[in-house]
């Protein structure tokens, strides 16, 4: 029996294969999307669950309010570990360290020198206690043997030492031009792919605490605690929380008497007199979700990943409607076949295995073409999300394809079920006296899922329009300064760092007179997402906490900075202005009450408040990007010796741009012997900065065009059907003299509506969702409402000409050939 519905099925489907296509390769791509969407969430979910430990893990810092400015630190005083230990019961251990250096290291290979900068944590001998990494060789608590073991992940050891043995190999690591090279060895080596880990660490090794001192209480670290198995979660960490506020408070006021105890608000009013610290609270964040959602990212993976099911999801479902319209459209093509069928005795069971056995073979083969799809496309995906996603060698393909087998399943029973049952259940007597198009049920559904897809797809262009709107507006907003051709990077020895501008002058002529170098500037930080220091500055009663950059005098005029009023810093002035002058950016005017230039200011210090001019108020820079708010900013020219100036910024011109930046390069191998700079262009920095918003704007135009060729397909075949069937009525409205014109008018009428009612129904949708979007930013446009009626406007033009070109034949077509059997 299977054998015989297997080949009725096939030659339904070769017989119109025409509906077939479109309803496998409509599949196929739906499928083929939540492969590779399953591909990254199972990554992306997947970093540190590989110990059921880690979900009783937390890495800890501080969010606080200091002079009415946010400090969101991702490291927290030692002072904190004290607390857990001492005081926290419910805490089974604490481990502290610093997990955001890079190691630059190299080995001798083959006659060559392999580099790499490994990224790397210093941890102390809890860590492995606390965070279980297991070694494939050696053994991990070997780092603390000796201050210059080491171990790295798999990745690292194959990099520098291909498939030899890494233990007890020794790498240099370059310390820079201010320390001597150290050689480090390997000790242990662990598997980072199996044991996935959000820090991305490549190298350990055993941090030195007497360095720190008396201050190692003071000191920030990154911090990481256990919580017992069976606490109340929530309670242990606001008892931390407490604790913590209490002996900060303690420590600030400098007074470690046991019997001195504050209260929370008496703790509080310390810190505020004290540090200028208003409020404050722990963030406690669990290791094993900390890769999808964050405190300290605005855009944090989980959004993304939601972003993306829903996406997939989409793409199912409109897979699914596509196959159940088009079953539907060909079912009054089937009614007869079924009707003959039931009077020779067949039961409605076997027509149901039938028409499943059709829907099988489909899904089978869309399942085929959607792993070769995705095999495809990959490269794309993993050039398009900077990753490097595997279908057929990831760890976890089977599951991955276990899944999507079920999900083909759940297809062919959503997409299947239907037509399935509805064809089955024909009446012969009815079907059989040709009325059975007068049937509405049939017709209704078909409404109702072409506005569900076409809803979908118009939803998903809206919101991509919308979002390259926004780009677009980030794009050309004036930030501040010219960020083209203008190029920085660091200084490695410290002698150059501390040097005054007439002792820099030396350097800057030989920069000066590299061909398309324009004007050379130093300051202690890059121009963009480079944080300054932090200095309280006060104006009468008002204090505010401000961002402090200290620069050469040309640094400004360098950028291409504004100046909305008053003076810029001066060579010739520059006795005076290092002294007592400064300029404050429109931000920080407008914060500290300034109503003119030429008023003192005092940043406040550990002794006593200098007091300084400010005599010229630049427009506001963008450093931060969009996202974030602008701080309000200082400039000053002032401290050479303690702010050192670590960052040279180059001014270029449309010279070849290449070429300058070697001759950069080959000139400071002779100022710096030893040193290698990295040049960073700052309209790079920008665009990495936006890098985020770049990738969901391409993801939801991918699958809003996926998603809307798919809906155009389904379109194609129910517009292509319905001429067909009203046939005989247009060749009776054409007998009665109707024009082509109004025939295909009388044809879209329904099609339009549907489309219609689909685009208010994704109007309301992308409003909500994009309104949503538009929270994260600190400057964005209005909502653009030109865009909705160009997308709506456009997608009623692709459906009247996509039906009128499926319906030009039947109106075309004699009236004679239609009526001549009536």
């Amino acid at each position: 029996m299977f054998k015989i519905n297997l080949k009725i099925a096939l030659r339904n489907l070769w017989k119109n294969k025409g509906y077939t296509a479109i309803n496998i390769l409509g599949l196929a791509a739906g499928l083929a999307g939540f492969v590779i969407i399953l591909l990254y969430i199972a990554k992306e979910t997947g970093y540190d669950k590989w110990d059921p430990a880690l979900k009783r893990t937390y890495i800890v810092a501080a969010d606080f309010t200091k002079n009415g400015a946010e400090n969101k630190g991702t490291k927290i005083k030692g002072l904190l570990a004290k607390v857990i230990r001492e005081q926290i019961s419910e805490a089974e251990i604490v481990s502290i360290g610093n997990i955001t250096g890079r190691f630059d290291v190299k080995i001798e290979k083959d006659g060559k020198t392999i580099n790499e900068l490994l990224p790397s944590a210093s941890v102390d001998s809890s860590f492995f206690s606390l965070y279980p990494l297991k070694a494939i060789y050696g053994r991990m608590e070997d780092i603390y043997t000796d201050k210059d073991a080491i171990a790295i992940s798999a990745t690292a050891a194959h990099k520098l030492f291909g498939n030899a043995d890494p233990i007890n190999q020794v790498v240099v690591q370059n310390r820079g031009v201010n320390f001597p090279p150290g050689k480090l060895v390997v000790k242990a080596v662990w598997d980072d792919k199996r044991q996935a880990s959000v820090f991305g660490l490549d190298l350990l090794y055993q941090e030195d605490f007497k360095q720190y001192g008396n201050q190692l209480l003071n000191t920030p670290f990154t911090t990481l605690f256990r919580l017992k198995e069976n606490v109340d979660q929530q309670k242990a960490l606001k008892k931390i929380n407490d604790a913590y506020i209490v002996e900060l408070a303690k420590y600030m006021a400098q007074n470690s008497d046991a019997n001195f105890k504050p209260s929370q608000q008496a703790a509080l009013r310390i810190l505020k007199e004290k540090e200028g610290i208003t409020a404050i609270k722990l963030i406690t964040e669990p290791i094993s979700s900390l890769n999808l959602s964050t405190f300290y990212s605005a855009n944090a993976k989980q959004t993304t990943i939601y972003i993306l099911f829903a996406l997939a999801s989409f793409l199912i479902i409109i897979s699914c409607i596509n196959y159940t319209n088009l079953a539907l459209v060909m079912a009054q093509a089937r009614a007869k076949e079924v009707g003959v069928k039931k009077v020779l005795g067949a039961f409605k069971w076997s027509l149901i295995k039938q028409f499943f056995t059709e829907t099988a073979i489909q899904c089978t083969i869309a399942f085929l073409l959607a792993l070769i799809f995705a095999e495809l496309l990959l490269p794309q995906v993993n050039r398009l999300l900077a990753d490097n996603l595997e279908l057929f060698k990831s760890f976890d393909v089977w599951l991955i394809l276990g899944q999507a087998l079920l999900i083909l399943l759940v297809i062919m029973l959503l997409a299947g079920a239907y037509p399935a049952f509805i064809l089955a259940g024909f009446r012969p007597v009815k079907v059989l006296k040709g009325n059975f198009s007068t049937a509405t049920h049939i017709g209704n559904l078909r409404r109702v899922l072409v506005v569900v897809q076409f809803t979908i797809a118009i939803a998903l262009v809206i919101s991509f329009g919308v979002i390259f709107a926004q780009l677009n507006f980030m794009k050309q907003k004036d930030l501040g300064l010219k960020s083209d051709h203008l190029l920085s990077f660091r200084i490695a020895k410290y002698t150059n760092r501390i040097l005054p501008p007439a002792h820099f002058e030396s350097i800057k002529n030989r920069l000066l007179a590299i061909k398309g170098v324009e004007d050379v500037t130093r300051s202690t930080e890059q121009p963009i997402n480079d944080s300054g220091f932090e200095d309280n500055v006060r104006y009468h009663n008002t204090t505010i906490s401000a961002e402090s950059r200290y620069v050469d005098p040309n640094y400004l005029t360098v950028l291409g900075a504004k100046l909305a009023q008053g003076r810029n810093f001066s060579y010739p002035l520059l006795g005076t202005d290092s002294l007592q002058s400064l300029v404050v950016n429109e931000t920080a005017f407008r914060k500290l009450g300034l109503d003119k230039i030429n008023s003192q200011v005092a940043i406040e210090g550990d002794d006593e408040a200098k007091k300084f001019n400010v005599i010229g108020v630049v427009k506001d820079i963008q450093v931060y990007g969009f996202d974030q708010p602008i701080m309000p900013t200082i400039y000053l020219v002032s401290d050479y010796k303690f702010h050192w100036r670590t960052n040279v910024i180059v001014r270029l011109s449309t010279h070849d741009l290449a070429q300058t930046t070697a001759a950069i390069k080959e000139l400071w191998k002779e100022i710096e012997p030893g040193a290698e700079i990295k040049p960073v262009f700052v309209d790079e920095v920008f665009a990495k900065m936006n890098s985020s918003y770049e990738v969901s704007q391409k993801i939801i135009f991918f699958f809003g065009m996926v998603t809307l060729l798919i809906s155009v397909f389904g379109l194609i075949g129910f517009a292509a059907y319905t001429a067909k069937i009203r046939l005989r009525e247009i060749a009776v409205r054409r007998i009665l003299g109707a024009s082509t014109g109004s025939l295909l008018q009388l044809l879209n009428k329904d099609f339009v509506k549907l489309v219609l009612i689909a685009s208010l129904l994704a109007d309301v949708l992308a409003y909500i969702y994009m309104k949503k979007w538009f929270a994260g930013f600190a400057y964005r446009i209005d909502m653009p409402y030109l865009i909705f009626v160009l997308v709506n406007t456009a997608i009623v033009l692709i459906t009247i000409l996509t039906v009128s070109v499926q319906s030009l034949k039947a109106v075309k077509s004699k009236p004679v050939d239609a009526l001549k059997y009536e």
